[in-house]
């Protein structure tokens, strides 16, 4: 009669390391398809947006370190505020943006750009950072505008009590009664031009195959 002895202590050591062996190949499978998806997500963008907005995305995964964890997790995200996300979502995303309260959204218009916000900069922000009042400019049948009265010139705009003594300084300076600063909209779509979709089934089938091949290489070991 065959007797077969085992070691129950060693059984139990040796299902403990390949259970991490395990655990870290599912980890290293979802690390590597996260920055996969980022960099594909940045090179999308690149591609469409104008500007440094593929920038904006970043990736976490956890647990960090790649250590052992029997859910890891991945996330690819806008990192900044919620101009940041809304400006991601403007362009990935379907949708229409509406002010409050069935008021106007306002665009910037040329003179209203040239500070450190950009295209970012909202009316009152214009009014504080020159120092000069908006007012509605209501045109039939055509788009309505926010308007300052001033001057133009290299430097940006100029408010009308400060544009006559700049003139008489011998500043080149091109004055208008009533300089358009926003366009008033009711409602904007989104470009939406952006498509994730297809990178999120690329990057979720990467990570099957990844970790497939890591498993196999253990039970290879």
């Amino acid at each position: 009669m065959l007797e077969l002895e085992t070691d129950r202590a060693q059984l139990e050591k040796l299902q403990r390391e390949i259970t991490t062996k395990i655990l870290r190949a599912g980890t290293g499978s979802v690390h590597d398809a996260t920055r996969r998806l980022e960099r594909e997500f940045e090179a999308l963008t690149r591609a469409v947006v104008p500007g440094r907005a593929w920038r904006a995305w970043k990736s976490n995964v956890y647990p960090r370190g790649g250590g052992p964890a029997y859910e890891p997790v991945g996330e690819v995200f806008g990192n900044g505020d919620k101009r940041t996300w809304g400006m991601l979502s403007y362009w990935t995303q379907p949708g229409v943006n509406r002010a409050k309260g069935g008021e106007y959204l306002a665009v910037p218009l040329k003179a209203a750009l040239g500070t450190s916000l950009g295209r970012h900069i909202s009316p009152q922000q214009w009014e504080a950072r020159f120092n000069a009042k908006l007012r509605p400019w209501f045109r039939p049948g055509k788009t309505p505008l926010l308007v300052a009265d001033g001057a133009i010139g290299g430097g940006g705009f100029v408010p009308a009590e400060s544009a006559g003594a700049k003139i008489r300084g011998g500043q080149n300076l091109r004055v208008g009664r009533s300089i358009p600063v926003f366009a008033l909209i009711a409602e904007q779509r989104h470009a939406n031009r952006v498509s994730l979709e297809p990178s999120l089934r690329r990057a979720n089938a990467y990570m099957q195959e990844s970790f497939g091949r890591r498993v196999a290489r253990i039970a290879r070991g």
